[in-house]
């Protein structure tokens, strides 16, 4: 035996956990140097950290590794979309019916322009109906991220929150049609076109009330505010986005609604929905590094074309949707025009709902990945940077003076 035989093999291997651990700390030294020196939003130096670290740049962590480092990504999402579920009031909807209009119209316009540029530049009907549908959601990690460095609050903050969930479950419902589309024109069997999507729907919000209950059965017996509490509410997330992926269910729908229905079931017991604080700040910055590294930079010179369409249809779909409706929602022109400037982030959750349809349909991979990650790559730089722009300009960042003729942020008329 060796004299050194208690030393390890080198080169080290530090293992999934060492590589997350490594990439985390260059995201946020990223992340800070952006924001200090050039005054771009954390976000953009962590997407840049992980594109550097990635495979299509220095490669110091590779394809093999970001696969073993898909749990991360999962739970990480997860964590976001329930914070975006906890933090809307979709009774608002209620009290303001013109908000559901806003919401239904810049989303479907969106998808409509987008769907229709595409087509006219020669991209397949199936690429371009799934390219349009994953479009049309706005990014929650950029918009509750850059709302919380900001410390943002007022009507232009929460309406954007509430249209980016919105604006998620409709993405949502779309795939889910199209994957019936898709069935038919694949000549499978009728029953394969009704079942699927109303299996996805149905199963989403099964597990999200399921696991929304058995959350609240465990808080009311643990101290508020607790560790006990925050233990517990970060487990029922990481098991939903588990059984989730195990049951091949759409994480997007079941975390958006655990987060909605527990925050109901909480108010009608006097308790808050706990924050996650710390915990949610390090899946922000995993969800954003991971999601720069897995970009593939192949695809961004021959797609450009398509993602600069891409991007100017959605940001028009979306504006005519939120400006035909601004007044009569009780928001101002201008409001309205920041809010749509806003919903500028398309969702990083694009590239898990591109992954899912091609590994349903395999065929449809170069095309989309040429069409959508080119646009995925382009809106992760700009859309944080107009979102933080929005919410600067509309005076709702922490210690902003209120600007003269605004109107107060009002709370029996918003969430």
């Amino acid at each position: 035996m060796p004299d050194y035989f208690f030393l390890p093999d080198w080169p080290l291997r530090p293992g999934p956990l060492g590589w997350i651990a490594a990439m985390l700390l260059v995201a946020v030294l990223a992340g800070e140097a952006g924001e200090r020196f050039l005054r771009l939003p954390r976000v953009v130096g962590y997407v840049a950290a992980g594109v550097a670290l990635g495979p299509q740049a220095l490669g110091l962590v590779d394809a093999t590794t970001l696969r073993s480092l898909g749990v991360f990504l999962d739970v990480a999402i997860g964590l976001v979309l329930f914070e975006l579920g906890r933090r809307v009031d979709l009774g608002w909807l209620v009290r303001n019916p013109w908000i559901a209009a806003t919401s239904v119209a810049e989303s479907l316009l969106a998808f409509a322009a987008v769907l229709v540029v595409l087509l006219g530049i020669g991209v397949s009907l199936a690429t371009a109906l799934a390219t349009a549908a994953i479009a049309a959601g706005t990014s929650p990690a950029v918009v509750i991220t850059v709302a919380r460095e900001l410390g943002a609050r007022g009507q232009v903050t929460e309406r954007l929150l509430l249209l980016t969930a919105l604006d998620s479950v409709y993405a949502f419902v779309a795939m889910a049609m199209l994957y019936a589309w898709l069935h038919l024109e694949y000549r499978h069997s009728l029953s394969a076109v009704l079942l699927h999507p109303t299996y996805l729907l149905l199963g989403s919000l099964a597990l999200a009330a399921i696991s929304a209950g058995l959350l609240h059965v465990a808080r009311v017996r643990m101290t508020p505010g607790g560790a006990a509490e925050s233990v517990a509410t970060l487990a029922t997330i990481a098991a939903a986005v588990a059984l989730a992926d195990a049951l091949d269910l759409p994480v997007v729908l079941a975390l958006l609604a655990l987060g909605a229905i527990a925050r109901t079931l909480a108010r009608g017991r006097g308790l808050p929905v706990p924050a996650l604080g710390a915990v949610e700040a390090v899946a922000i910055v995993a969800l954003f590094t991971l999601t720069g590294a897995m970009l593939e930079a192949t695809f961004v010179p021959a797609g450009l074309a398509a993602a600069l369409a891409i991007v100017f249809a959605r940001g028009i779909g979306k504006s005519v949707g939120v400006l035909a409706f601004a007044r009569p929602s009780g928001l101002g022109l201008r409001k309205g025009v920041l809010v749509a400037i806003g919903l500028t982030p398309m969702s990083a959750l694009a590239l898990v709902m591109a992954h899912r349809t091609v590994t349903v349909y395999p065929d449809l991979a170069a095309e989309l990945k040429g069409t959508l990650l080119a646009a995925v790559a382009l809106l992760e730089v700009i859309g944080p940077i107009a979102t933080r722009f929005a919410l600067v300009r509309a005076g709702e960042w922490k210690g902003a003076a209120p600007r003269t003729g605004d109107r107060p942020f009002a709370p029996e008329v918003a969430p």
